[in-house]
């Protein structure tokens, strides 16, 4: 009986991951849901009271873990002792996200795109913002305690908008993992660049 429940449970995840997919959080049916998992309408409620429950169950992970690779990759950086702590950082977020499998990046986009009308449909503000602190940090040259300019601050918000633009974008035109890595270290070196000169 465990196994059919945990069968049905499945069923509903990947009809809502289509759904969501397709229509965003907004426009998504529990119907249409229900029809593709092949099961009623009422008995979806037995496993999700409603649309968002079933919505947080599947984004919220994969919210914890995009913030969790920014979070231990600049912890990691900054214990390097290299003097590099900004190459250090993005090596080791480039490193994880390459490393995410195919329904990760799947609900990232999801997450990212189609999460208006819920809790997250400002995630991306909170992960560019996330970023935007992280590699503050990371170009302060050690024992510096001087903070940003006003006007670096505002370059840093811009490079960070733009490298999560086009993270998502590799993200969703993905081909392999070698595509995806040598993408995102390109984009990576770009931006790197421009926020070593801010930094300068």
């Amino acid at each position: 009986m465990q196994k059919l429940k945990e069968e049905v449970r499945n069923q509903i995840i990947e009809a809502a991951v289509k759904e969501f997919t397709l229509n965003g959080y907004e426009k998504a049916s529990m119907r249409t849901i229900a029809k593709d998992a092949r099961i009623s309408v009422s008995n979806t409620y037995n496993y999700y009271k409603n649309k968002e429950e079933l919505f947080v169950s599947i984004i919220e992970p994969v919210f914890g873990r995009l913030k969790d690779i920014l979070k231990q990759s600049f912890q990691q950086s900054m214990r390097s002792g290299t003097g590099n702590n900004l190459q250090s950082f993005i090596d080791g977020t480039v490193k994880s996200l390459i490393q995410m499998e195919a329904r990760q990046r799947q609900l990232l986009i999801i997450l990212i795109e189609n999460s208006a009308g819920t809790k997250y449909e400002k995630s991306r503000d909170e992960i560019v913002n996330l970023l935007k602190m992280y590699l503050a940090e990371a170009v302060r040259k050690p024992g510096n305690a001087v903070q940003l300019e006003e006007n670096q601050t505002y370059i840093l918000m811009i490079l960070a908008n733009n490298y999560i633009d086009g993270l998502f974008k590799v993200l969703r035109d993905y081909r392999s993992r070698e595509w995806a890595e040598e993408n995102l270290r390109t984009l990576l070196t770009y931006h790197l660049n421009g926020i070593k000169a801010l930094a300068g």
